[in-house]
């Protein structure tokens, strides 16, 4: 064997391991392209179901106002009688406007729509105990609600 011989055979080695490596290199690289496609799938998921859960919890919010505003109206439609009647009315109009406070809280940080616009236009008139009373108000506080849970819906194909 001579030494140029044994130069070829090196030269084929090499061309051989270079040509492994390029499909190894290849192989890596699909593995890569979908590794980096499922990850987007799954951030994308998890993003939706983050803004869904959040429109939840602004639903549940509303709903707990809006039950808390039909249990003042039903106790209070007619104005109790003595001391504690009235204190314990007082008690209940600032459980209220906590309420409402935390629900506007949470709310103000959603993007303006008018989802969001129909539920300041329902929960931000509260100057006065009589407003509280109105049936109107319980009303237009409801057909926002619905409009929170219209965002709130979970998709058929979480269920399925």
């Amino acid at each position: 064997m001579n030494y140029e011989s044994i130069s070829l055979w090196v030269a084929v080695a090499s061309l051989i391991v270079a040509i492994t490596a390029l499909f190894v290199a290849i192989g890596a690289n699909r593995i890569a392209k979908s590794s980096l496609s499922q990850a987007k799938q799954v951030a994308d998921r998890d993003q939706r179901d983050w803004r869904q859960r959040k429109w939840f919890d602004l639903y549940f919010k509303t709903n707990q106002a809006y039950d808390f505003l039909e249990r003042f109206q039903v106790l209070y439609e007619n104005p109790p009688s003595g001391a504690s009647g009235v204190e314990e009315a007082r008690r209940d109009w600032n459980s209220l406007m906590f309420l409402i406070r935390e629900l506007h809280t949470m709310a103000v940080v959603f993007p303006k729509n008018a989802a969001i616009d129909e539920l300041f236009a329902s929960t931000a008139v509260f100057k006065n105990r009589e407003e509280a009373l109105s049936k109107d108000r319980l009303e237009k506080i409801r057909n926002a609600m619905e409009a929170i849970r219209q965002q709130a819906l979970v998709e058929p194909a979480v269920l399925g």
